[in-house]
């Protein structure tokens, strides 16, 4: 998203929103890293193969991946957010 956005704005294409800069754009894409990695989650839940265990590992690290990229972007845009006002 960030990348895409960042083209589209180069080219001229689209603008960024009136008080929002690039930090900004890139909290709101870590925190769609949220979306991406429930996806994966719920497609390891619907169609399990192999044994348990790795099933297990493979639901850790995505749920794992999910709560740094809430994290990272809540902190991101908190601190961008204070230091701004």
């Amino acid at each position: 998203m960030y990348y895409a956005t960042a083209i589209a704005v180069n080219l001229k294409i689209a603008d960024l929103p009136k008080g929002a800069g690039w930090i900004g754009l890139y909290g709101v894409a870590l925190l769609c890293g949220i979306g991406f990695t429930m996806s994966l989650f719920i497609g390891s839940l619907a169609f399990q193969g192999g044994s348990a265990a790795a099933g297990f590992d493979e639901r850790v690290g995505i749920i794992a991946g999910s709560l740094l990229s809430g994290l990272t972007g809540y902190l991101l845009l908190y601190f961008t957010i204070k230091r701004r006002n």
